[in-house]
């Protein structure tokens, strides 16, 4: 760990530059006061709260740290906060949060949410993050005010309010990297409409993108392009001094043709193409950024959100309504089960979801002995899945489809929270959360041809189930100086439990296998927050602790060969822990010179899980959890408004898969820009992932349908990114 410390510091102080990531917000920009430099506002408490004043480990990005950090999409955030990581299924698949050791498996649920503008996003998309105003991420479980998936963490993304004078933006971003291009324009329009009462504002986003892998043995001609379209709308009403209603809508079209939205490929070359380029490949070898698949491959989404919150500021308190609607379409077509060029088994997955959320809540006026909050939340989701494949060659018509599988999810919470200011130093703050889940599943008789004999049997189904917890909260916050204050807290986390469709394919009629229980989860945190008196440098850290005795975790049955035969198997009969510490800094050296550095070290460990009939991991460590990470940046800018920025970020050792048995090396990460900040326009070049480090994004599997074969395949994160921005306001 210490060598990738020294490297990555050495590397970065080489340039002057800076890019605020750990603590950001419109304390860079040149002209900024002190009063500026110390305004970071806390909103995911559902009570703006002083940064100082949290009892929370928070990383809270400004709309400049995000602008000078280029946090374009989610996946980037992990750069920038301590103990936080993603897994991406491929260079625009799914995301999962791994948050403090507590990881998100893809193949069941984020035990981290995300809210955009208060819409809640428990399976996260990496759509585009456009015209944003902060991000909060909050490492702890959130389930005391947020309910279920919860439980390692939040992050609240809240995008830019309308304007009441006339002002807009337009950006042009084009990239390279080793296996093509990308163009990307994006823009804003904001203004009022109805003078002193109404305001509105308009985004999009237009992109083209080739892939980051491009396939060599494509059955359809395509070698890998992505197409995205964006638009959103926002109104704003006042036509009071209390009353205040916000409305979103935002509509997200991508098209894929020539790519599988979960792509696998090998991570050992040298032996994939010993065993398969001359065998499967007709003599031809993959390279770091190619592969060779046939299954015809096609991945499209389309997703349709709107929102609307309204807030009504009481003598004795303020009133909160929000609702929102999400409806997502993807079709995944192009899972290779052979990884390789010759037509053996190709799959589809399909899903149409839709969500709608309420919430009202009441929150007292402050005090200085005592005030509080209360609420009530209704949340329904429903999944159609269906999944389809075709044995031998074909094109994309060719995928025969089982029974649709619904389900269906619908949670009711009461929350509290309370403040008790014991003295002008120590406040003690209770919450706590009632949540019922109800959980029913559909399944239609038919059948699925995994191919080589394998064909999974779909019986009719239907199942129910209801799950009810309570979820408290307790913190101390403890101001020794106006400077100096310490917090101490502990939380209790949940994701709801459900069915195994799988053990009913199987024949089994034990309840207790049909169905899995709850995860719960207890975390306890010792923190800090540090800020000099001149309010140039700011410090925060903490250590934690965490345990969960009934941790769900997900089994994939296979045959002698490791090939699999049936679909994915969860059990909440496992357990983990993890522990350790995080520390995270901001140094305004100058107006022109700043430092920002984050780390995070997490002992993770399996105390139970047994993921055969003779392997028990316990004592292994958790899946996608690296062993450390941490990040350095400088930015340096001169009067005349020309910037140069670099940062460095470094991840220690990270277990693919539960096994334990292929993991991912640590890697050191560098980035640069170089730019010009004037009145009316930006120009920006940058570098991203300098080093080209090859580095698994995810979940590590064997060959579908060769099984063992001495290899894994994992999706991969972005290779080296070279490019050019413009931006000019008005």
């Amino acid at each position: 760990m210490l060598k990738h410390v020294l490297q990555g510091a050495c590397s970065a102080s080489l340039l002057l530059c800076y890019g605020p990531l750990a603590w950001a917000d419109d304390s860079t920009s040149e002209n900024t006061t002190t009063d500026e430099v110390e305004r970071i506002v806390v909103t995911a408490t559902k009570r703006n709260t002083e940064l100082q004043d949290s009892d929370a480990s928070v990383t809270v990005l400004g709309i400049t740290a995000i602008d000078q950090a280029r946090l374009r999409d989610f996946s980037r955030i992990d750069d920038l906060v301590p103990n936080v990581q993603f897994a991406e299924f491929g260079q625009r698949g799914s995301i999962f949060i791994t948050v403090r050791g507590v990881e998100s498996n893809p193949f069941i649920v984020n035990r981290a949410a995300v809210y955009i503008d208060g819409i809640p996003f428990r399976e996260l998309s990496n759509s585009v993050l456009n015209q944003i105003e902060s991000v909060e991420v909050l490492r702890g479980p959130q389930a005391t005010l947020y309910g279920a998936n919860t439980e390692s963490g939040l992050i609240l993304v809240t995008t830019k309010p309308p304007t009441e004078t006339t002002e807009g933006n337009i950006r042009i971003t084009g990239t390279h990297f080793p296996s093509g291009n990308s163009i990307e324009t994006d823009g804003a329009l904001s203004g009022s409409l109805l003078p002193g009462t109404l305001t509105g504002s308009i985004a999009f986003t237009l992109a083209r993108e080739d892939a980051y892998l491009k396939n060599k043995a494509t059955s359809t001609g395509e070698t890998g392009e992505f197409t995205e379209h964006y638009l959103q709308g926002r109104l704003r009403w006042t036509p009071n001094d209390r009353l205040t209603v916000n409305a979103l809508a935002y509509w997200l079209d991508l098209d894929a043709p020539g790519i599988f939205g979960q792509q696998y490929v090998p991570l050992n070359l040298s032996l994939y193409n010993k065993l398969y380029a001359d065998r499967f490949n007709d003599g031809r070898l993959a390279d770091n950024w190619t592969y060779f698949e046939d299954a015809p491959k096609y991945f499209t989404e389309q997703q349709f959100v709107a929102g609307l919150s309204a807030t009504y500021q009481a003598a004795y308190g303020a009133w909160d309504l929000a609702t929102s609607h999400r409806q997502v379409e993807k079709d995944h077509k192009g899972l290779d089960f052979d990884l390789t060029a010759t037509p053996a088994v190709a799959g589809r997955e399909a899903n149409d979801e839709t969500f709608n959320n309420v919430e009202a809540r009441f929150s007292s006026l402050l005090s200085d002995s005592f005030d509080y909050m209360v609420g009530a939340s209704y949340y329904q989701a429903t999944n159609d899945n269906i999944k389809a494949t075709f044995i031998g060659p074909g094109d994309l018509n060719a995928y025969i489809a089982a029974p649709v599988q619904r389900k269906k999810s619908e949670d009711f919470g009461l929350f509290g929270s309370a403040n008790f200011y014991a003295s002008t130093k120590l406040r003690i703050t209770a919450g706590l959360r009632y949540d019922q889940a109800k959980r029913s599943t559909v399944q239609q008789a038919g059948t699925l041809d995994l191919g080589f004999g394998s064909v999974v049997v779909y019986p009719e189904a239907q199942l129910a189930k209801t799950y009810d917890i309570l979820l408290p909260r307790l913190a101390f916050h403890y101001k020794l100086t106006d400077n100096l204050a310490v917090h101490a807290s502990a939380a209790r986390g949940y994701i709801p439990g459900g069915f195994n469709l799988v053990a009913m394919q199987q024949g089994v009629a034990d309840d207790d296998i049909i169905s899995y229980d709850s995860e719960t989860l207890w975390s306890r945190e010792l923190g800090f927050k540090w800020r000099s008196a001149d309010r140039k440098m700011r410090l925060s850290g903490a250590v934690f602790y965490i345990n969960s005795d009934n941790w769900q975790e997900i089994q994939i049955a296979t045959d002698k060969q490791g090939r699999p035969v049936s679909s994915d198997f969860i059990g909440s009969d496992a357990s983990i822990r993890s522990k350790g510490l995080e520390l995270e800094g901001h140094w305004q050296v100058s107006s022109a010179f700043s430092l920002d550095a984050h780390i995070g070290y997490v002992d993770a460990k399996y105390r139970d899980l047994q993921v055969d009939e003779t392997l028990n991991v316990r004592h292994q460590p958790i899946q996608f959890v690296p062993e450390y990470d941490g990040g350095l940046a400088l930015r340096y800018q001169w009067f005349n408004g020309i910037y140069v920025r670099t940062e460095v970020g470094f991840t220690g050792e990270t277990s693919l898969r539960a096994r334990g048995d292929i993991r991912q090396a640590a890697t050191t990460k560098l980035g640069l820009q170089l730019g010009y900040v004037g009145n009316k326009f930006a120009l920006r070049l940058f570098g991203e992932n300098l080093t080209n480090e090859r580095k698994a994004s995810g979940l590590a599997i064997e060959n579908l349908a060769f099984g063992n074969d001495g290899l894994f395949y994992a999706p991969l994160d972005a290779p080296r990114v070279i490019g050019l921005e413009l931006e000019t306001w008005f």
